[in-house]
This record gives C-alpha cells, structure tokens and sequence, in this order.
C-alpha cells in the first residue's frame, strides 16, 4: 500500500508541474560576443624605426600613403556587415584611429614638435565612419584614447616640395579602443584605464611613448550579467611589456568573482617562443578559459590585397576569454571572420583588416 500511496503521490507532483518548467530550469543565457582589430590602416614600422627625423618624415609619407590606400571608409562596410550578420551583442574593438592632418606642415605636433600646433583637420574618424554602417541597432558604450602622435609626412616623395624634408603635410594618429554594444543591452559602470607598463622609444632622437589600456562595461543579455573587457596590449617591442600588461589586466580590470568576459588582441599565440607567449600564459594562469572556435586570426599583410592562403594565418592572438568553465561556447554560432572567405572582401580587393574577425556564442549557465 505504501508503494501505491508513493506512485500516486510521485504522479501527481508530475502532473503540477507545468509544461516545460524542466526545460526552462535548463535553459541557458546566450550572448554572442566579437572581438575586432580594424586595423590601423598602415605599419608604422616605417616611422617608428627611423633614426633621423629626415627617415622618420619620409616614413610618414610611406604611412599616409599607405592609410589612404587600404580605404577605411571601404572596408567600415565590410566590418560592419560582419558585426551584423553574427548580430554580436557585445563588440571588444581595436585601432579604431583618428587620422588628423595639417596642410602646411609646422613639423609636427607634439611630442615630436615641442610647441607646434597639433594637427586638427579629420581625415579619418574610423569611429565614426563603422558606426555610421552600423546605424541606429548599435551604439558606442566605452571609448579610451591610446597613443597619439604626430609627424611632418612627405607623400609625394620629393624633397624640393613641402617644408622641411619635403614635408607637405602633418598627419597625426589617436588610437581608440571601443566597447559597442546592439541595440537593447543593457550596460553600466563604465570604466577605462591605462597601464602602468609602456612601450618607450624614439623618433630621430626625440624621446615617444606608447600608452596602451583597457575598457570595460557592466553588461546584462538574456538574463547573463558579466563584466566585459576590451583591451589591446603592446605589439612593439619586448614581449616583457605586453607580459607586464597582462598581469596587470588580470589582477586589475579583469578580476572578479563574477562573470568576466575578456577580449582583445592580445599579441600573444601559445605556441610563439622566447617569451612571446608569456601574455597569453598570465592571462589563462589567472583561470581565464578559451571560448572561440580554433583558428589563426592574424595573417593578412599590410596592403590587405593578399591572395586567400590560409598558411598565412598560423598565430592566434585576438581572443575571447571566460573566468567561468561553466560558460560554454555553442560552435554551431561562432566563427572567424574576415579570413577565408573572398565575399568578405571590398569591392576594390581589400580584406576587412589584417586580422580577423573572432565571434563567440557563449552560454552562460
């Protein structure tokens, strides 16, 4: 009798509860993040390892030149539509750059030119220029200012035009890392900061320092509430300073008992050597996990116009990290972007940027 008391009762506790309440006790939060390096439009590697400032002015010119010539306001719409056909909730972006310039040059703002007045003429708000092939379904949540420098540029290599050095304009460079978010997430307590630990060089004996940082937003999607991270770390110099600035990271903006979601190129791959993959190293030592389908993510060369060879991609260093093993990644929604696939292209033969693209669909439990 006991038994048959038993099964009754056990039939009609089954019976109270509602259709699908086991379902919804099982259900999981789904965010789709991105994190998006835009590329800055030229190597600066030209002016950065000039010794003189006469090699620096026609590194200048070689990096206008080169900035016009990759088109940012082309490639924005390619960006954007990756940005919107993986309808990320949450978009970790890098060198977003304002491109300035001043005709006639007065040889370059600071701190190249102590006293000079700093270039003010736009010439490319990448910003604006993505938000504006995003429209109205996103919105800017973080932005932080990064380095920002300027030179005398000879563009037409021919020193009897211009000033000095053949400089015929001033072109300057602001570095933005942005936090956007779609239309109806909810986000606050913004914050951004700068690290303690910075690149350091010079410029035909002029001493140029490069702030690097991070943004971070208080997020809610679908019921997940997370902290997310934007960041950048160095790509110059020893791997020391990007290992510095991870430390940093993790034991500063990134720390929290709570949800992290943390994005970033991180210029760090796993399998690099020499120290090269200590930044990567802290950041998963801190108990950050990897939640993105595996694939290299920098590989495109600098004019963007490389044939689709996918042995070009052999390093992974944009990522999208979890502190949470219990936040799945749903492979059937994530995917590299920007990498492989020619329809990606701009109409005139540009890749999106030199890097791609990485999408993540995260569960969270």
């Amino acid at each position: 009798m006991k038994l048959r008391y038993a099964a009754v009762a056990a039939a009609l506790v089954v019976l109270a509860v509602p259709a699908g309440a086991s379902a919804a006790k099982d259900k999981k939060h789904e965010v789709t993040v991105m994190s998006r390096n835009i590329y800055l439009g030229a190597d600066l590697g030209p002016a950065i390892n000039a010794p003189t400032i006469e090699q620096a002015i026609d590194g200048a010119g070689q990096i206008y030149n080169e900035v016009v010539r990759t088109n940012f306001p082309e490639r924005a719409v390619s960006l954007a539509n990756e940005i919107k056909s993986a309808k990320a909730d949450l978009v970790g972006v890098q060198e977003a750059a304002l491109w300035q310039q001043q005709v006639p040059s007065d040889l370059g703002g600071p701190p190249i030119g102590p006293g000079t007045i700093p270039a003010s003429d736009e010439a490319y708000d990448f910003r604006d220029l993505l938000m504006d092939q995003l429209g109205s379904k996103y919105r800017i949540v973080n932005d932080q200012e990064e380095f920002t420098g300027e030179l005398p540029a000879d563009i037409d290599a021919n020193d009897s035009t211009g000033t000095v050095g053949g400089a015929d304009l001033d072109f300057r460079l602001t570095m933005h890392d942005l936090i956007i978010a779609r239309k109806g997430v909810k986000t606050s307590k913004n914050k951004r900061g700068h690290y303690e630990t910075r690149f350091e060089t010079s410029i035909g004996g002029i001493p140029v320092f490069a702030d690097r940082g991070w943004v971070s937003t208080q997020a809610e999607v679908d019921g997940a509430k997370f902290r997310f991270v934007n960041t950048h770390l160095e790509a110059f110099g020893d791997a020391s300073i990007r290992v510095a600035q991870a430390k940093e990271l993790v034991s500063g903006p990134a720390k929290s008992k709570k949800h992290v979601v943390l994005t970033g190129d991180m210029n760090s791959d796993k399998d690099d050597t020499n120290g090269a993959e200590g930044a990567y190293q802290a950041i998963r030592k801190a108990g950050f996990i990897e939640r993105q389908v595996k694939g290299g993510t920098s590989g495109h060369d600098d004019s963007l116009t490389d044939p689709n060879d996918q042995d070009e991609f052999r390093r992974t260093i944009d990522f999208v990290f979890v502190n949470d093993k219990d936040v799945k990644l749903d492979k059937s929604r994530s995917a590299i972007t920007g990498r492989d696939d020619p329809t990606e292209m701009t109409p005139s033969g540009l890749w999106a940027s030199d890097h791609a693209g990485v999408v993540s669909s995260l569960l969270f439990p």
